[in-house]
């Protein structure tokens, strides 16, 4: 089709009126009404030009600065040494798989045989370190060899299914450690062999930091044991209930005490050598996991997302995420000078750990509502982030140089 060119004339000719009076000499012309409006629609065109300039390099863009992705079923991940190993994965089909960090190929896969799907909600708890693999199941303690996914040892668990959902387990040097039959276990890595146990009323989230593991209680109170002989180091019983493993930065014990009669949750910090207490703080709100990095501690409660110093419990800043869609759990993780938060409804948002500013997000093509309910695992290394969940898994950031 023949394009026509658009044909723009202008007028020379100054608006005259034959009959207006003439201005005396010396007079200040008047200023025509058209005139006045066109100068000052230019006016805000001109000061509108800038201001979307601003608008537009300000923005956040929905597409993150993606490494790759898969949709090979996520859950619960471990990056054990960084992205030049494996990640590896317990995802919601009861499988573990060990992936390449690097390009998100899946280098194997071993089922876990379970007697109900539903035991796993959000996959099994798994641990990695010093070339192992360890598995809790309804069945029992696998420990598989890292490079190839082959089962090494197993030992049958009892009374699993009287376990949290946040049961959890850690590979420290040449000791495994889990919680099952009410107590703290310690497992030889090389055989399964048990080591040590300690007495009742011990919640199944450890934390081994150095040569020390600290465990919550089932009823309130935290422990703190030696790795090697099992022996306790201290208690701390002003803590109540603890439902996730605590996290230990710069010296100092961070837990989360959540309240459901009041729907009100409470941090704790602890000296990690003594268990005395340093400082706590009140929130209106449920807690999920802590973010601990750079002397900060994020806290993620609904839409909020506050930072505190580590070290005083004051806040250093407070930003708004979204609220997930989906039903699930949303998590928190702090590394490489950012906090990120993972949303239930497949959404992930980088924001920067000293002030709060939101560096990037990153969004599917298609938000959706899911039924399903979603626990959603975030791993992190230097720059790079991984978000895992029931529609697969992404790499997110940069990739330190191999």
């Amino acid at each position: 089709m023949h394009e026509v060119p658009l044909e723009v004339t202008f007028d020379a000719t100054p608006d005259v009126n034959p009959t207006a009076p003439v201005p005396p000499a010396g007079a200040r012309p008047a200023i025509h009404r058209r005139r006045l409006l066109l100068s000052t629609v230019g006016g805000l065109g001109a000061l509108a030009v800038p201001a979307g300039v601003r608008w537009w390099a300000d923005r956040v863009p929905v597409r993150g600065p993606r490494i790759w992705s898969t949709a090979a079923t996520g859950g619960r991940m471990v990056l054990p040494a960084g992205p030049g190993e494996s990640l590896y994965v317990s995802g919601y089909d009861g499988a573990v798989r060990a992936h390449d960090a690097r390009t998100g190929t899946v280098r194997w896969t071993r089922a876990v045989p379970a007697a109900d799907a539903s035991d796993s909600p959000g996959g099994w708890p798994l641990a990695a370190g010093n070339g192992t693999v360890c598995v809790n199941s309804a069945t029992g303690v696998r420990a598989l060899d890292a490079a190839s996914g082959q089962v090494r040892w197993e030992i049958p668990v009892p009374d699993w299914r009287d376990l949290s959902a946040e049961q959890g387990i850690v590979v420290a040097g040449d000791r495994v450690l889990t919680g099952y039959g009410n107590a703290l276990r310690c497992h030889d890595l090389a055989t399964g062999e048990v080591r040590w146990s300690t007495p009742a009323n011990v919640s199944p989230v450890p934390l081994v930091v150095g040569d020390t593991v600290y465990v919550p209680g089932r009823t309130g109170g935290l422990f703190a044991f030696d790795v090697q002989s099992g022996a306790q180091r201290w208690t701390q019983e002003a803590v109540g209930p603890v439902d996730f493993a605590p996290t230990v930065h710069r010296g100092t014990l961070h837990a989360v005490c959540n309240d459901p009669a009041t729907g009100g949750s409470t941090v704790h910090a602890l000296d990690a050598v003594s268990g005395r207490p340093l400082w706590r703080r009140a929130q209106r709100h449920s807690l999920g996991e802590l973010a601990v990095a750079d002397g900060t501690v994020c806290l993620l409660s609904g839409t909020d997302l506050t930072a505190l110093d580590a070290g005083t419990g004051d806040t250093r800043w407070t930003a708004t995420v979204p609220r997930g869609l989906g039903r699930g759990m949303s998590s928190a993780a702090a590394a490489g000078g950012a906090v990120y938060v993972g949303t239930n409804d497949d959404r992930l948002f980088a924001h920067d750990l000293a002030t709060g500013r939101l560096h990037w997000r990153d969004e599917p093509d298609h938000l959706s509502a899911d039924t399903e309910y979603t626990r959603i695992a975030l791993a992190t290394a230097g720059p790079a982030v991984f978000r895992s969940g029931r529609t697969g898994i992404r790499a997110l950031g940069a990739l330190p140089a191999a």
